[in-house]
């Protein structure tokens, strides 16, 4: 897969799915595999999104799902060829006929174009899908608009899955993007507790730009060079110990090597235990700690039946 940083002139045709795509969740997905299902080898499956938030180029700043990194991969699984991952700032005072006739028609030779149903472009945003297929019809580029993907009567979205994620929901979550929501970074050296608590546990920064999942305990699947392993979760601050800066640290209940520091970890959330909270001893913190990790061994025991 090839991925630009500009829009540049293409010398082939392209079948185009339009979005910041965010989690690249279910309803992303359709729009997705649809310009996927359009293409061929002569028309290539091609994303145009943003390496910046468009809410945050507007002053709405709000956490992200994804990193760009992790959309990539997920573009890529799901058969994209060409990405043109561009700054918001590069497009977003275009006019709707500038953004069809010059970047679509004329730089992309676009045969098909696919949007979600609440796709908005052009300056303000004030452009709709049905505008783009207005004003692709006139240029022989098809132009569609994909149908919500829905789940519990509504549809899926960045926004419902931020939402599950802060509440953690983390089930629903998942449900709606099609895959584990994850904290995928480098494994870094922590203050020890775990191992003061006999509970030797990894640890992992929280990405200031991506939505803080709920601050508690959660059962895990930690991939760690190619390896998975189940995990014992606690995301928060630690107030039993006082400390300030949140973290992602994991227990592993079936690992027994040596020190991973320094490698990368993915670790998936699937369900939430318990929220975090103060005990009033380390002991008592001991002993819902050995709670835990049964009560997530269970999970995973009823889900192997």
């Amino acid at each position: 897969m090839q991925i630009f940083d500009t829009i540049k002139k293409t010398e082939y045709d392209t079948s185009v799915a339009l979005g910041f795509f965010d989690g690249v969740h279910k309803g992303h997905q359709d729009v997705i595999r649809k310009a996927v299902a359009a293409s061929s080898d002569a028309c290539p499956a091609t994303v145009v999104t943003f390496k910046n938030s468009p809410a945050a180029a507007t002053g709405k700043n709000k956490p992200l799902l994804t990193t760009n990194e992790q959309k990539f991969e997920l573009f890529k699984k799901l058969g994209v060829k060409v990405v043109f991952c561009i700054d918001f700032n590069d497009v977003k005072d275009m006019s709707a006929q500038e953004f069809v006739h010059d970047v679509l028609y004329q730089t992309l030779n676009a045969k098909c174009v696919v949007t979600g149903f609440n796709y908005h472009f052009s300056k303000g945003g004030k452009a709709t899908a049905d505008d783009m297929q207005k004003l692709c019809e006139p240029l022989g580029i098809d132009a569609i608009k994909c149908a919500p993907v829905m789940y519990n009567n509504e549809p899926v979205s960045s926004t419902r899955i931020r939402r599950c994620i802060s509440d953690g929901d983390i089930e629903s979550a998942n449900d709606m993007l099609g895959y584990n929501f994850s904290i995928d970074n480098l494994i870094v050296s922590g203050n020890h507790l775990g191992t003061t608590l006999s509970s030797p546990t990894i640890n992992q920064k929280l990405d200031k730009d991506i939505v803080t999942p709920r601050f508690g305990v959660y059962a895990t699947k930690v991939t760690v060079n190619d390896t998975t392993y189940i995990g014992a979760t606690n995301i928060g601050v630690h107030p039993t110990v006082g400390k300030v800066s949140a973290v992602c640290e994991t227990h592993l209940l079936d690992f027994f090597g040596e020190s991973l520091y320094n490698k990368r970890a993915c670790t998936k959330l699937l369900k939430f235990i318990r929220a975090e909270r103060k005990f009033e001893s380390i002991d008592e913190l001991k002993a819902q700690i050995e709670k835990d990790k049964k009560a997530i061994i269970r999970y995973f025991d009823e889900q192997s039946l």
